[in-house]
This record gives structure tokens, C-alpha cells and sequence, in this order.
């Protein structure tokens, strides 16, 4: 009985998921078409662990930003908190040794909180503001670097294969994936930036201090990119400028809008 009960229990909850991320099924269906198709290439684990890393890479830019769109805003900072903290670490291994990887979080901490800031006290649009941001960030790098990728030695066990075909950044990803949807999924916090996106002015006469929240969500933003960036780091291959171009900015919002974030808010 209690089995045939947790069916009754289970199954409504798979077809609600369904029906509110669609996007899953056409995931199912396009996995399902590829196996059938090429059999010999697509379900090789060697292609299996190319998609997760792949996975890892737009999952760990596309979570931070994403809080921020939850409110309504964009944020697109993330690709030069990434490409600035890695040099930072380059620069900063010899003074501080293996704890310089901390600059990264901090880095993307001072800047989520510096963009809510100036974002709710001069009115800025996030778009031009965490634009201006990415660019600067970008400029500083490629100064900093002297325009070449810089390795650093230490961090090798951050990516040390411990399953083979799993990617180790796949496994790094999964509790800051956790910890981010369970702060705007099962907190306070995140119901009231979710309010805010649906209405900001509805959220405000409720008694949200929405400048208030506005800030958090850019601080947490500019926190998990951080996080995620210690990953990427190593995973990426180390500290290296990048050309800022389309794809680095249009995939993680391609991602956090196939995952079911809404880029108008709520």
C-alpha cells in the first residue's frame, strides 16, 4: 500500500514538472533522437562527459545571474568576474599562496554589491551598467595578463579526476546548484525577489524594501558567480583574457531561459 501510495504521490509531481519546464521533455526527446541516430558517436562516455563539462561551464555562469533576472534586472558581469579573479590569482599566488583563490568570491561579492548600489541609488539600467562593468573588467585583464593566458600551479585538485568520464567540476557544481535554488526556491529572500519581479510596485506597498533586496540579489549574484568561478578557473584551464563576444554573454542567458528563468521578471 505505502509503494502504490508514493506512485499516487510521485507521478502527479513528475507531470506538474513537466508541464511547468517543457523545455525537459524537448531534452528527453532530442537525448532519445541523437541515441537512435548515432549510436556508435553520441553514447560513447567520452561524448557523455564532453556534454557535462559543457553543462558545468554555461550552468556555473548562468546561476548567479539568474537571481538577478529573477527581479527583473540582467545581470552580465559574470564572464569578467571570471576573467579579472583568475588574474588577481595569478597575481596574488606569490603573497598569498594557495589562499589567493579566495580573491575570486570576494571579488564577485564586492562586485554584486557595488552594482546593486549604484543600480537602485543612480537608477542605472543593469543592462548598460553591468555591461560597462564587463568591458572594464575586461580591459583590467587583458592590462594586468599582458594579453596572455596565465597558469597557475596548486589548484590541480579542484579538477583531479576522481570518476572516470565525470567531469570533477560536474561534481563541484552540484551542491552550489543546490544551495542557490534552495535560496530562491525555499527562503524568504527568494520569495520576495520573486515578488519584486512579478510587481515591483505591488512588492514595495507590501512592505518589501525593495532597494534592499534589489542590492542582495546582485550580492548573492556576484557571490555564486564567484563560487562558481573558483571551479571554472581550473576547469577553463587557468587564468586567460578572452574576447568578449556574443557567445560568452548569449549562451548562460540561453541557459538560464531554457532552465525556466523568465528575462522579464517573477
Amino acid at each position: 500500500m505505502k509503494i502504490l501510495n508514493r506512485k499516487k504521490l510521485i507521478l502527479p509531481l513528475i507531470i506538474q514538472t513537466l508541464k511547468t519546464h517543457p523545455v525537459i521533455i524537448v531534452l528527453i526527446t532530442l537525448f532519445m533522437m541523437f541515441s537512435i541516430l548515432y549510436p556508435e558517436k553520441f553514447l560513447t562516455p567520452l561524448n557523455l562527459s564532453t556534454i557535462l563539462k559543457q553543462f558545468v561551464t554555461l550552468t556555473l555562469f548562468a546561476l548567479g545571474p539568474s537571481i538577478v533576472v529573477v527581479t527583473g534586472s540582467l545581470d552580465l558581469s559574470f564572464v569578467g568576474i571570471w576573467m579579472l579573479g583568475g588574474i588577481l590569482v595569478w597575481l596574488l599566488m606569490p603573497i598569498l599562496g594557495m589562499f589567493s583563490i579566495l580573491v575570486i568570491p570576494l571579488l564577485g561579492l564586492a562586485t554584486g554589491f557595488l552594482i546593486g548600489v549604484i543600480q537602485v541609488k543612480a537608477k542605472v539600467p543593469s543592462f548598460i551598467l553591468t555591461l560597462s562593468l564587463l568591458v572594464t573588467y575586461g580591459g583590467l585583464t587583458a592590462t594586468l595578463s599582458g594579453g596572455y593566458p596565465r597558469h597557475v600551479r596548486g589548484y590541480e585538485f579542484i579538477t583531479a579526476r576522481l570518476i572516470r568520464y565525470i567531469p570533477t567540476a560536474f561534481l563541484w557544481s552540484i551542491p552550489i546548484i543546490i544551495a542557490a535554488v534552495f535560496i530562491i526556491k525555499c527562503t524568504r529572500i527568494g520569495i520576495y525577489l520573486y515578488a519584486i519581479g512579478s510587481n515591483e510596485e505591488g512588492a514595495h506597498l507590501a512592505g518589501i524594501n525593495v532597494d534592499k533586496y534589489k542590492v542582495l540579489a546582485f550580492t548573492i549574484s556576484g557571490l555564486f558567480t564567484g563560487i562558481g568561478s573558483i571551479v571554472l578557473f581550473q576547469h577553463l584551464g587557468g587564468a586567460a583574457p578572452v574576447e568578449l563576444n556574443l557567445n560568452n554573454m548569449v549562451w548562460p542567458l540561453v541557459a538560464m531561459v531554457l532552465g525556466g528563468t523568465p528575462l522579464m521578471g517573477g
